[in-house]
């Protein structure tokens, strides 16, 4: 007898205070300004930001929280949210706890490989913002 297991997916719901939901990030200085809570954080958290066509927050994801310095995420964990919902578009978000907002060549190559990951499921890749202390950088090749 063979065991098959079963997915369930559940969403939950959260009241959220500071009326993220329905923004619209339109540059990377919006992004920075309703995500800069992250420069205060003493590890690196990752989130992906879900998004309409208008590009308007349907909701956002912490995907992902590591150490000082990495988080390790692979790409069906970054892509797994905006899947679900149907979103066509995300934002990435990830903060430097050193303060420093400059992305690494690895900061750079993960957001090119999670571009292509994206393609193939027709899910535009906004941008990848890096958020340092008072201070942001973007982790995309076409800056």
């Amino acid at each position: 007898m063979a065991i098959l297991r079963g997915i369930s997916i559940c969403y939950t719901f959260k009241e959220v205070e500071d009326n993220i939901l329905n923004q619209t990030l339109d540059s990377p200085e919006r992004v920075y300004q309703v995500f800069k809570f992250l420069s205060k954080e003493t590890k690196e958290k990752f989130i992906v930001v879900n998004l309409t066509n208008q590009h308007t927050i349907i909701n956002y994801e912490t995907i992902g929280i590591g150490t000082v310095n990495s988080v390790p995420l692979r790409p069906a964990e970054v892509l797994r949210s905006a899947i679900i919902i149907n979103a066509p578009a995300i934002i990435l978000v990830h903060n430097h706890p050193s303060g420093d907002p400059k992305p690494s060549r690895s900061d750079i190559h993960f957001t090119e490989t999670i571009k292509q990951a994206a393609k193939q499921f027709d899910i535009q890749v906004l941008d990848h913002v890096v958020i340092g202390y008072q201070c942001f950088d973007r982790a995309v090749s076409d800056k």
